[in-house]
This record gives structure tokens, sequence and C-alpha cells, in this order.
């Protein structure tokens, strides 16, 4: 017997309806949790494929770089101050395959990849640095999260809706992945410092909307009324208010690619990510 045989119009198109949204629900969660389980996964962790070698003081840089993920400055700093070691010891993490697993940050929607066995150690952070990460993801799309560092242990960031900006300790970032810190080209420390002593002042406390960067003026003044923040944004806007457009692509949407492939920046450290998509 059909139910709904004596049921008027009315009542058999809304019931057909409701059964459409749930089905149309059913597919869409599925599909998520395939594109979140299966598919974002896919670059979650990069390990070097080719030969491990031997390194000395003596290793020209593009090879330290491929075997370690450090560039020149955090290599020089650390032959400086007579720890070479730490170099070594950098490249067997870098080449080691670590466990990890994939947290909830909101349920099924957005989720990030974490190391669960060790950490990573950053070598040369300094301030107005960018901390960049491809770990995090929403729907199947590897979106990732990005900094601004403050000191050797802080960091401004907006992390996610309905979170206001906010300080947050670096510690949390040697979990991740996969990460870069990137340091804009041609500034003086002091002029470094400066962005991460505006974005510490300034962009705290600041709500959080993936349509900042839309409005009439992409970068609008910080103390305004409807002024807010996502992580990428956050970092692009903290430079280009000292001169500094660090958006590759030029388009009003600032993601952590085009900050990670802008011209404007290099490579202090990397790790997770394949070292030969930056040389």
């Amino acid at each position: 017997m059909n139910l709904l045989s004596n049921k008027p119009k009315w009542f058999k198109r809304t019931f057909s309806v409701l059964i459409s949204v749930v089905l149309i629900a059913i597919i869409l969660l599925v599909a998520n949790y395939v594109a979140q389980r299966f598919i974002a996964h896919n670059n979650a962790h990069f390990v070097p494929n080719y030969q491990k070698v031997t390194l000395t003081e003596e290793t020209d840089y593009e090879t330290i770089f491929l075997q370690t993920g450090l560039s020149k400055s955090a290599v020089d700093k650390l032959i400086k101050n007579d720890r070479f070691d730490e170099v070594l010891k950098a490249q067997e993490f870098f080449f080691e395959k670590h466990e990890t697993e994939c947290n909830a940050l909101f349920d099924w929607f957005t989720r990030e990849d974490r190391l669960t066995d060790d950490f990573i150690t950053f070598y040369d952070l300094q301030p107005g640095d960018i901390l960049v990460t491809l770990s995090t993801h929403s729907l199947g799309w590897r979106h990732g999260h990005a900094a601004v560092v403050i000191d050797e242990f802080n960091t401004v960031e907006s992390i996610m809706m309905g979170v206001d900006s906010s300080k947050e300790n670096s510690d949390y970032w040697t979990g991740y992945t996969n990460f870069a810190v990137l340091r804009v080209k041609g500034k003086t420390a002091e002029e470094r410092k400066a962005v991460a002593d505006f974005a510490k002042e300034k962009l705290v406390g600041k709500p959080y909307s993936l349509l900042s960067g839309f409005g009439i003026k992409k970068a609008p003044d910080c103390e305004s009324k409807n002024f807010s923040l996502h992580c990428s944004y956050l970092a692009w806007y903290a430079w280009n208010n000292f001169g500094v457009d660090l958006d590759s692509d030029g388009g009003r949407l600032a993601t952590t690619y085009d900050i990670l492939h802008s011209d404007k920046v290099e490579i202090v450290q990397l790790y997770g990510l394949n070292p030969n998509d930056f040389i």
C-alpha cells in the first residue's frame, strides 16, 4: 500500500523535498569523509625518495638543503656556534618516516595532520618570520595554516572560525607533519621585528573571517569596526602594512600557497615538504 496515496499534493511535494535533502546531505557527508580520509592525506608528509649522503661543513648549501631542509642562514648559524652536529640530527629526522595522526579541528570538516612519535626542532626562528604548514585540510582541500613569528617562542595566529586571533606558543608548530619557516628577503632584523611588533600590538583579538580582503579595500584599517582576519591574510596584512605584498598571484584571497611561493620570501627551514619544489 502506498502510504502517500491519500495525502494532499502539497504534503507529497514536501515529503519528496525532505527525502531529497536528506539523501543529498548523506552523499555530501560521505564525500567529505572520503576526501578527508583518503584524498587529503596523499601529500601529508614528504619523506625523501633520493639517496642520503654524508654531510660535512664543506658540503654545498644546496645539498645540505636537500638533505635536511635547512637553508644557508640556518646552517651558517649552527656552524658559527660550533653545532654542526645539529645539522646531522636534522638530516636523520628529515629522512625518517614518522608516525602521524589526523586530528579534528571542526569534526570531519576541518582536520590537521600531526606527528605522534617525535617533534621537529626549529633552528633559526626570528621575529617577523612566517610559519606555513599544509597539514590543515577542509573538505579534502589542503589549504594549510600560517602564522607570524613574534619571537623564538611565540606567534600571532588566526586559528579558526569563531575564535579571535591570538598570541600562541610556537612549540605547537613542531608537531605538524609539514611546515616551512619563511623570511622576507632584503629586510634587516630591525625591520622584521617591527612587523612582529605590529602583529602583536594590532592584530591580536580580531574576529576570524574567510572573506577578509574582499571588501572595498583589500587592506582596510585594522582599527575599523568590521576588520577581520584569517590565518594567511594575517601574515599578508602584517607585511603589507610595511610595503611588502606577499600575495604571489595578486588576487583578493591571500592564501598559504600564495605566501609560500612568493618571490619575496626565502626558505629558512622546511620539513615534510619536498625541497626540490623550492630550488
